[in-house]
């Protein structure tokens, strides 16, 4: 893979997104397969982030946020824009992190539980 196609995932969040896959109890992987898991979870927790900044927005600046992110104006600008424009903007982001993991968590829970096809020849 070069570098080009290679994911830049903040340390901070690729942090978090492992600490999910290990309280999810998701460790018999290989490097590729946790690197792939990792990608997509990322690219979930970055479209949730993202609805939840647009919920919570005040409306006279979604148009200039949306430009931001469509732009891939470098995180630091965005988070800066963030802290301006959202009075609660730690606040926001802190809860949509616990309902990420909250979420990812309980529907791990859910798809293990549910019976396999095997289950039900009884």
């Amino acid at each position: 893979m070069d570098q080009s196609q290679k994911l830049q995932i903040p340390t901070e969040i690729r942090t978090f997104l492992e600490g999910l896959l290990q309280d999810a109890n998701i460790l018999n992987l290989d490097d590729a397969m946790r690197e792939e898991m990792i990608k997509e979870l990322y690219a979930r927790l970055d479209n949730f982030m993202t609805s939840k900044i647009v919920d919570n927005m005040p409306s006279e600046f979604l148009d200039e946020f949306i430009k931001l992110n469509e732009d891939k104006k470098p995180q630091a600008e965005i988070e800066t824009f963030l802290k301006d424009k959202m009075p609660n903007s730690q606040e926001v982001l802190s809860q949509a992190f616990i309902e990420f993991r909250d979420l990812y968590l309980g529907n791990v829970a859910v798809s293990r539980n549910s019976p396999t096809p095997s289950d039900k020849s009884n």
